[in-house]
């Protein structure tokens, strides 16, 4: 298991008057040579612990004449400059320095930069500094870390998680939910959020303007514990319906009860949050052993009520294509799609939005044959989307998935029960799933967790070739 700087996370001054980063520092898109780190300047150091909390039934709306600086847990930006120091030693005796750059309101106060030029395998520290917009004073820095993947002709140990369901008042502890805890003690090499990062549509504030929709992000992503995860973890982010408008939404959806906020701010808003490049398709080597697969689940998807047939489609013809031939030609030992959304289910009669219901039968049914077809025996799937954790195998096709469950016990819910021609495991708990590749001898394991909110492993399962 690698090491993980604790005691450099307990000296982090996350609370101090010194640091203009309330909602942390954020690394994603890990390649071997590369990585985009995502920083923003706030206006305090800390969440407001004393605002506004909206409760009880009616309160979606923003209450006339609040601001949103004045709800409990606003992180409001502030103009300034951003950098980032980062090299392979600790204390950053050989670090290179990206030039200042100038946040403002257009863009959140946010920066993305984009390394470059970073060596396969290998550790890196960061300072990430900010500044007034006259560049004096310069706030105390955060640190943090992450390493870079190894070579695709070399074999090497991965560690990643996936998550999913962060909805705000299911919390299951003051500082955050326990499962960033629970993943920091194991070290991984990355998470992958599968999306309903935050909810838009379902928690007080609605999000009917940008500006309250960033507000759930800074709200979710500046409580301490998640702030010292994402230090320490880098991230391949995904978004689905809630973090996108609405639920269930596609491209052409206008709910009322969300205007002016549109479709098109919530795909802008989160490649503002996120640190990613602008297709949010993608696939990431790590070492001989793994590769991984993200999928977009909602921008190019015909609208759930369609007829089903041979046109109707969540991907879209693009993608679909390059996921058909990415996955042909990966000699990865192993192979893991992370979908937003479940491919092999079985989900609620009543659902229509994904490739395990009756509403997108025939792409669903298409996939899981072409799996069964060319890749048979070393393909998973992992998503996200349910409120519950399962392991299940496809009657007709053997396509394994993996669900991660909601990201705590009050999120938990809603499943049509056991289903023993599909499940090896099913439980109605939160949680997260590990998925980790080791090579013993002459052969390659990938190992399936479930954990439990707390870490504890509740369900494993192993494949060797």
């Amino acid at each position: 298991m690698r090491s993980i700087v604790i005691a450099c996370l307990a000296c982090l001054p996350l609370a101090s008057q010194d640091t203009r980063q309330a909602t942390g520092v954020r690394v994603g898109e890990v390649t071997e040579d590369s990585a985009i780190v995502w920083m923003r300047v706030t206006a305090r150091a800390a969440r407001n612990p004393d605002g506004l909390v909206q409760r009880g039934a009616g309160a979606l709306r923003l209450p006339e004449g609040v601001k949103v600086e004045q709800l409990e847990g606003a992180c409001p930006g502030a103009p300034g400059r951003v950098r980032l120091r980062y090299g392979a030693r600790e204390d950053l005796r050989d670090a290179r320095a990206t030039a200042w750059a100038e946040v403002s309101a257009a863009a959140d106060y946010t920066h993305q930069f984009r390394l470059t030029g970073l060596k396969p395998a290998t550790a890196y520290y960061y300072a990430a500094e900010t500044a007034t917009p006259g560049g004096k004073p310069v706030h105390a820095p955060l640190r943090g870390r992450f390493q870079t993947a190894p070579p695709a002709s070399q074999y090497a140990e991965v560690t990643f998680t996936v998550v999913t369901g962060h909805m705000y008042k299911d919390l299951d502890h003051p500082e955050g939910f326990h499962i960033y805890a629970a993943m920091l003690k194991l070290a991984p090499h990355f998470i992958v959020p599968t999306g309903d990062n935050v909810y838009y549509d379902n928690e007080a504030p609605r999000a009917t303007t940008p500006e309250v929709a960033r507000y759930h992000w800074h709200r979710m992503f500046s409580y301490p514990r998640h702030v010292a995860f994402y230090l320490q973890a880098p991230a391949y982010w995904e978004k689905d319906d809630h973090d996108t408008l609405f639920d269930d939404c596609w491209p052409a959806m206008r709910p009322q009860q969300m205007l002016p906020l549109t479709f098109e701010d919530g795909q802008r808003i989160f490649l503002e949050q996120v640190p990613m490049r602008e297709k949010t398709y993608r696939s990431y080597r790590w070492g001989k052993g793994l590769q991984v697969w993200l999928t977009e689940g909602r921008d190019f998807r015909s609208a759930n009520r369609a007829p089903d047939g041979p046109a109707k489609t969540i991907w879209g013809a693009a993608q679909k294509k390059w996921l058909y031939e990415t996955i042909l030609a990966s000699d990865a030992d192993f192979k893991v799609l992370v979908s937003p959304t479940p491919i092999v289910g079985p989900d609620r009669a009543n659902k229509g939005d994904n490739h395990a219901n009756a509403a997108f039968a025939h792409e669903g049914n298409e996939f899981r044959r072409w799996v069964q077809k060319n890749v048979p025996g070393n393909f998973f799937i992992a998503c996200g989307d349910r409120h519950w954790q399962y392991h299940s195998v496809h009657p007709e096709t053997g396509v394994e998935e993996f669900c991660a469950g909601p990201a705590s016990d009050q999120h938990a819910a809603g499943t049509p029960g056991y289903d023993p021609r599909y499940h090896r495991f099913h439980l109605v708990k939160g949680g997260f799933l590990s998925v980790s590749f080791r090579r013993t001898g002459a052969q390659s394991q990938l190992l399936f967790r479930h954990h439990d909110v707390r870490g504890k492993v509740v369900y494993q399962y192993e494949r060797s070739r």
